[in-house]
Order: C-alpha cells, then structure tokens, then sequence
C-alpha cells in the first residue's frame, strides 16, 4: 500500500496516490535489462502494469532512489502545474503570444475566432464562463481545420469539448476542462502553414437569444509543426444512443500513424436507477492486435468500486483523471482520462472500445458520448452526431432513487432505520412545540434531488408496509403534493405498492421533497424502497 500513500519517498505525490477508489502510480520506473514485479499477500484484485520497449541502442540506467532525489524540483514543478497553481502556459516564456477576442454571435452565422496563415501552433484557448455561455449548452459548435484540411480536426459541440456532463461543467482537469469562471484548453496544437477555429451558434428555442456574446483568449506561439516529431491534434466525437446488445461503444477509431493521448466519455443508463452498464470492459487494437484489455469501466479511468462511499461516488476531478459525474437515481457517470507519459503509438491503425453491459447481463439500454483525442499524420477518422436527430425515437425512462443513494434531513424527534432494500422513516408524538409548528402534517425527513436536472417531473413512491404505519404525504416545502397515502399493514415484509404523487418542480431553489406524516397518529412510521421521477417537460 506504501507504493499508493503518495508520502513513501521515491513514490511520492502527485505522481502516485489513491483517489476515487483506484490506486495509481506514474513514477517511470526504468530498467537496464529486465523488470520483475512479485506480489506477496492475501486478495490480489484486479491491476493492470503498461511498460515500454526501447530499442537494445537506447541509454537506460535502472531505477534508483537517487534518480527521483535529484529530480524533487521537477515533481515540485509537476505538483504545482497538476494542481493548477502555475498554467502550463508559463512554459513558452518570451515565445508566447496571445489574442483576445470578443465575438456577438449570430444564430445561423459561421463566427471566425482565430486564424493564422503561417506555421506554429495554439496552445492555449480559454473563454469566458458568463450567464450567456453557461446557458448555450450544445447550442455552438467548436470547428478547428489544420493546414487547409478538407476535414475538420476538430468539429463537435463546444461545451462538450471543455468537458460538460449532463449540461453543467464537469471536467477540471490540469490541461483541459471548465470551471465556473472559464473554459480551458492547453492542448498543444501545431500546424505546418495554416489554422482556422471557428464558432456556430444555433437558436434552439424561441426563448433562446438571437444573439450571443461571449470573451475568449488565443494563445500561441510561431513554432511550426515538426512532422519528424509530432502529428496534427485531432478529436474524435461520437454518440451511440441505445446501442444495441454485444455491440460496444467506439471511443476511437483512427487509421494512420499517430499517438493517443485522452479519453471523456459521458454515460446516461436509459434503465430506471442503475449504473450496472459500468462493468463493461475497454480494449485497446493497435496497428490490428489488442494490447489491452481492461476490468470495468471505473477502471479504465483510474477508479473502482462505483456507488461505494467515498470510491467511485460522485464527481470528482484530479489532475489527469476523474469521475465527471455519479449518481444512481438518474442512472448517469462517466470519466475521463489523459495519457502522458503512458500515451499509445501506432503506425497503422488504433481502436478503443468499451462495453455497456457486463458478461452476465444482456439487452441494457444506453447513452454513450465520448471524445477520443490524439496526434496524427492525418485525420484518418469520422465523427457521429452528438446531438439526437428527430427521427430518434427516445426510450421513455424513470429517475428511480433508491435508499443506497439517498441524502436526506432528519426531523427534531425522526429515526432513519435502513432494512434493505427499504428505509424506514419513524416518528414519536411529543408534546413539544416544534412538532406542533405545521396544522395538519409533521416533516420526517426531506429528500435531497440535487442530481435532477431542473424542470417538471411527474412523481411516484414505492412503499411497503410496517407494523406501526402511519399515513404519509410528499411535500415540496410547504405545498402538499400528494394526497394523503395509508400505510398498508397487511403487506407482507418483502411486499411493496407503488402509488402516484403528483407533479413536482425542481429548481435551483427548490431541489428536495419532504415525507410528512399524519399529525393525528401518535407514533408512525413509513417504509420507502425508491421515489420515481418522470420528466415531462
């Protein structure tokens, strides 16, 4: 485990450490002649070692203590630039060069935002995250064409490609991502003779704003493309909504020479309450022959143990990869990748694939979109539509939050007593004056829906009975929603009903329901196995 703590010196942080229940260690371990790696102990798990061949002329002296003691200013240089304390701009020095632009764009209008008609390369892009950016998710494309390409290297929806889940940003990565103050780009992007990066902005809605205006920075150098060295930057974007059974999900699929350097993938289970479609394993073709084959998709990303506390829970970002989004009830994660040192040549061909369905189940629906991105000669590859066409016949589908994902607020006097699969919820009459603060209801506990996307959801509860059960109601604040729901005693333990609530609306004010129960009964309880949720509008 010392090699994992990121504190057991030479395998120190940040280039080895433990985080979204993956262990990770990318201290270059060389070796003169050979490498044997032994494990002792009880409950080896599932591990994956990549290693390099050099050709016999290479210099190589074998890993030592020394090596990383020598080099403490370089991992101080590698912390602060992972945990965003420097840019990576602060790199090119006096040879960096920058452009700021403002743009109003125009729905149905092409918006040039950078153009150079000689060699060098982009290394920086960055935009301003304000009220009219946040709010134009998939409503502008981002276009990037090299040296007079007939294809674009980069041709998808501009808040995908900073790394948005589900219509918010998502991805804070070191080198890619957005936050809500900006969007960031430090890929490096050269060019032998030409550049051209451009905007689209489709009205989507007759709410949607004629116009946009939005703040962006350039920045760049004169240092042309070295094709004895280094390929084109390209991104490939693709979409399989409800792929079909053994069919995986296609990240990339590129033909050509070049290098592979990062993965996002953005995954909506299209089955009520489940991300089971995350045991899928990924695997690697290269130039024709598989080279990996991963254990599960949290896996892929550095991570493990999805719905775990504390694991693969929720979204968390790390310098080079991370979970962009969890949760169970709208059946949504995802994650991302950046291969550095680790990055995968090929000369002829490479293909990255991932299943959305585990050996021992089959026909589970899916929304996969990825964007596969790397370094070529040439843009060998297609993209697919990010965005749904109208002819997509969309698969009807219900939130379903279970206990395992719930976050709630007790009451005063309120009891939370897990009996899997359900929770029951209990209150005691006291004669107190905080249960006697409400006319005709008493709060038990209030449900968090803080992963619902905003909008109008019908709604239902799935309970069972108990031997002291008490009517209930669901409320949002203090307007009832439902009618009042009787506890069915004569259900036997593992019995459930589902009942119908009513209509809910969840905003950015109001993100909760609360169970209520009956001021009249004296002692009560209420036995809940999951809430539904049913977007309509």
């Amino acid at each position: 485990i010392q090699l994992f703590t990121g504190k057991e010196f030479p395998f120190i942080s940040p280039l080895c450490g433990n985080q979204l229940g993956g262990y990770f260690c990318f201290m270059p371990i060389p070796y003169e002649r050979s490498l044997k790696i032994v494990y002792t102990g009880n409950n080896l798990r599932f591990h994956q070692t990549q290693y390099r061949s050099l050709p016999a002329t290479a210099a190589v002296t074998s890993f030592n203590p020394e090596i990383v003691g020598k080099n403490l200013d370089l991992i101080n240089r590698i912390s602060d630039l992972w945990s965003r304390k420097v840019s990576p701009l602060e790199a090119y020095r006096s040879t960096l060069k920058s452009k700021k632009i403002n743009l109003a764009l125009r729905s149905g209008t092409v918006n040039n935002l950078f153009q150079m008609t000689s060699g060098g390369r982009i290394v920086g892009i960055e935009f301003g995250a304000g009220s009219d950016l946040l709010q134009a998710y998939r409503k502008i494309n981002l276009m990037a064409r090299w040296d007079g390409e007939k294809q674009h290297g980069i041709n998808m929806p501009l808040h995908d490609f900073f790394g948005f889940a589900f219509g918010r940003p998502a991805m804070q990565s070191f080198i890619l991502g957005s936050d809500n103050s900006k969007l960031y780009s430090y890929l490096p992007m050269p060019f032998s003779s030409a550049a051209d990066i451009s905007l689209a902005y489709t009205k989507k809605t007759a709410t949607d704003p004629d116009e946009l205006f939005i703040s962006s920075t350039v920045y760049y150098t004169d240092s042309p493309l070295d094709p004895a060295r280094e390929g084109r930057f390209y991104v490939q974007s693709r979409r399989q909504y409800n792929i079909p059974q053994g069919t995986p999900h296609t990240i990339a699929d590129v033909q050509g020479k070049g290098h592979y350097i990062g993965t996002v993938l953005v995954t909506q289970g299209l089955e009520n309450g489940s991300t089971y479609y995350f045991e899928g394993d990924d695997i690697t073709t290269i130039d024709g022959q598989m080279k990996f084959h991963g254990t599960g998709s949290e896996d892929y990303f550095n991570g493990g143990y999805y719905a775990v506390m504390d694991k693969w829970d929720m979204k968390m970002s790390l310098p080079t990869h991370g979970s962009i989004a969890y949760d169970m009830a709208t059946s949504r994660t995802g994650g991302y990748r950046f291969y550095l040192s680790d990055k995968t040549s090929f000369n002829k061909s490479f293909k990255l694939t991932i299943e959305h369905q585990p050996e021992d189940k089959t026909q589970v629906k899916t929304d996969y979109h990825s964007m596969g991105m790397f370094y070529a000669e040439k843009p060998g590859f297609n993209n697919t539509s990010l965005l749904l066409d109208n002819t997509t016949q969309e698969v009807p589908h219900r939130h379903r939050l279970t206990p395992q994902g719930m976050v709630f607020s007790l009451y005063w006097h309120a009891t939370a007593d897990y009996q899997e699969p359900a929770i029951i919820f209990g209150l005691k009459k006291k004669d107190t004056w905080n249960q006697n603060v409400d006319v005709d209801a008493v709060p038990m506990a209030q449900i968090s829906l803080h992963e619902l996307d905003n909008g109008r959801y019908k709604a239902w509860v799935e309970h069972g009975g108990t031997e002291k059960g008490s009517d209930f109601s669901l409320w949002q604040r203090s307007s009832q929603i439902s009618g009042w729901i009787p506890t069915d005693i004569n259900l036997p333990a593992d019995g459930a009903t589902t009942v119908y609530a009513g209509e809910i609306e969840v905003t950015d004010e109001v993100k909760t329901i609360t169970v209520r129960k009956r001021k009249t009964d004296d002692v009560g309880s209420v036995k809940i196995l999951a809430f539904q949720f049913e977007r309509i509008n």
